[in-house]
């Protein structure tokens, strides 16, 4: 009985020098386990303040999981092993006519925006016109129309509300020659469900009847969407791994854990499946927030321990050499880079990294950016579009962002609504408009590691290389730092090698 209360008294003060506070369940769990300092360890790198029971036993599983062989950090000798992907030449191919790097020609005047919503609404509506059986008739000959007649639209939508009497949803709705207002009737579920995800600026189809010459009763709504398709494969057995928000040059850059990441990289893993894991590996995507920066955000400038961005990058650049050159890795930008905070971002330009870009399997491009990696369609985004989708969509949550990319995928856009959160330039030709099916999909900024699988498309958020921020404390928010997906392209199947524990590798279900 002392004993157990001696250990309790440890273990409240090692959590009270944490700054965090532990909850009387949580204590219990914890005063009966040899690993409770690990658990407060790993809790400590995510800035948990309040640790609950489920926290506790969340830790201890991700510990106990691993093999006792595998729980020492052991760095074996790799010169008589060689890595599969070494053996491959690389199939990869950049589509610069979707990468805004290089053709930004914007001027920021009124006829820009014209012309950007309008091709934007050509583009959508040629999509719906392939996608969907519909005869769409131009809204101004709504008044030529007999009341309660059925009629297909396609148009963009101005303004959403509900109305205060009977507590429908309307739509004003306009395409390039008129509006009208389209009803959603609030006994109509499914409809009604369907509106929730529907933004300032859609584009949408639909199928109703008319009511009056300037009101439209919903029956159908269409959006521009994927076709159904099965997964499309790659010939040969290799991989892609993917990371993002590295946040090079802030206090909270989880160091040791990237380096662990690098030593698994380069097939120097003490377990023999984590080397021929790693050795598969051909392509790697950073997708984003690779430095800190610098004046990003409020009293910024207390949180880094790099206080000047060329030396952000000049570290960055370091760690990415250490990757092993017959690996492709593919490096886009984030609101924190050196770039326009505002989407479409062009590539980090080269006097941030000329080392880099010297090297020949080093690939700079733009968010968003579109490449063929072994015969598949990849798209990379950073994600700063899917903030204000998720702030305005009830069923979107921030640690579930693969189903907000869903609806953007949906959507067939990644810029849901202009004059929200996320700023956009109104360039010339439309980089934000998902032109393609992609077969993969990366993502980062939500600093939350998930994925899903949506009509042929696998969708991929990274995690990040940085602790819990001041910033996410106060939403409330738990990254998901030191995990790493693994796709393998011959099978599409998405695994995760979790570099916060060690290696820890499992399967994940999309």
């Amino acid at each position: 009985m002392e004993i157990d209360k001696a250990r309790e008294k440890e273990i409240v003060e090692q959590a009270s020098k944490k700054q965090m506070f532990l909850e009387k369940t949580a204590l219990q769990v914890l005063s009966k386990t040899p690993d409770f300092k690990k658990v407060l360890e790993l809790l400590e790198k995510e800035n948990v303040l309040m640790v609950d029971k489920a926290t506790v036993e969340k830790k201890l599983e991700l510990i106990n999981e691993r093999p006792k062989s595998e729980q020492p950090e052991v760095t074996v000798s790799n010169a008589s092993f060689r890595p599969k992907a070494k053996d491959f030449e690389a199939n990869i191919k950049i589509l610069k006519e979707y990468d805004v790097t290089g053709q930004s020609c914007s001027e920021g005047k009124a006829a820009d925006f014209v012309n950007y919503f309008r091709t934007k609404f050509d583009l959508l509506s040629g999509m719906l016109k392939k996608r969907h059986v519909l005869a769409p008739k131009p809204i101004k000959r709504l008044g030529g129309l007999a009341r309660n007649e059925a009629v297909d639209l396609i148009g963009m939508v101005n303004k959403k509300w509900v109305t205060k009497n009977k507590g429908h949803i309307a739509l004003q709705f306009e395409d390039t020659e008129a509006r009208c207002v389209v009803l959603i009737l609030k006994d109509d579920k499914p409809l009604t469900d369907m509106a929730e995800a529907i933004m300032p600026d859609d584009v949408l189809g639909i199928k109703g009847t008319k009511f009056t010459n300037d009101l439209v009763i919903a029956k159908e709504i269409l959006l521009p969407d994927l076709p159904m398709r099965p997964q499309k494969t790659a010939e040969r057995d290799i991989c892609i791994a993917s990371i993002s928000d590295l946040h090079l040059g802030s206090k909270l850059f989880l160091e040791k854990e990237f380096h662990r990441f690098l030593d698994w990289i380069n097939c120097r893993s003490n377990s023999k499946k984590e080397r021929e894991k790693a050795g598969s590996i051909k392509y790697l995507m950073v997708v984003g927030d690779n430095v800190d920066g610098i004046g990003i955000y409020p009293k910024q400038f207390d949180e880094l321990n790099i206080r000047d961005i060329s030396q952000q990058y000049a570290e960055f650049s370091k760690l990415m050499l250490e990757i092993p050159d017959y690996i492709e890795i593919v490096i886009c930008p984030g609101q924190h880079d050196a770039v326009r905070w505002a989407d479409p971002q062009p590539a980090i330009p080269k006097e941030f990294l000329p080392d880099l870009y010297e090297r020949d399997n080093i690939h700079f491009v733009g968010s968003p950016s579109w490449l063929e990696i072994e015969g598949l369609k990849v798209m990379l985004y950073h994600g700063g579009s899917l903030h204000d989708l998720i702030a305005n969509v009830s069923f979107l949550k921030s640690d579930e962002p693969e189903k907000a990319t869903i609806e953007l995928l949906k959507k067939r856009d990644l810029m849901p609504a202009y004059g929200f959160r996320q700023p956009y330039v109104p360039e010339k030709k439309d980089y934000m408009v998902i032109k393609e099916e992609p077969d993969l999909f990366f993502l980062g900024d939500m600093h939350h590691s998930s994925c899903g699988n949506y009509r042929g498309t696998t969708v991929i958020h990274n995690g990040t290389w940085q602790g819990r921020t001041n910033y996410q404390v106060k939403l409330g928010h738990f990254p998901t730092p030191g995990i790493v997906p693994i796709i393998n392209l011959k099978t599409r199947k998405v695994t995760q090698t979790d570099f916060l524990v060690e290696e820890k590798s499992h399967a994940v279900k999309a």
